[in-house]
């Protein structure tokens, strides 16, 4: 499952969007730079894939400390 996600600079998500979905309208969140928000597409681990978006972004962060944004568990 692919996610867009937008979320601060300590790696918590404000806002996500399925990627994967066939329907007709692909919505997604807009990161506000000025707030120091960041947008990226991020893969949820497979471990983590029977969650649906909701669940996925209270037990996950966005981990930017390798070459490509990803999503860790909170720690």
């Amino acid at each position: 499952m692919r996610l867009h996600v937008v979320f601060t600079e300590n790696g918590d998500i404000l806002a996500a969007a399925l990627l994967d979905s066939v329907g007709p309208v692909r919505a997604r969140p807009v990161a506000d730079e000025r707030a120091g928000q960041r947008a990226a597409e991020v893969y949820v681990p497979p471990e983590y894939a029977h969650y649906d978006v909701f669940a996925v972004c209270q037990r996950m962060r966005v981990s930017v400390e390798g070459r490509f944004p990803e999503l860790r568990t909170k720690e």
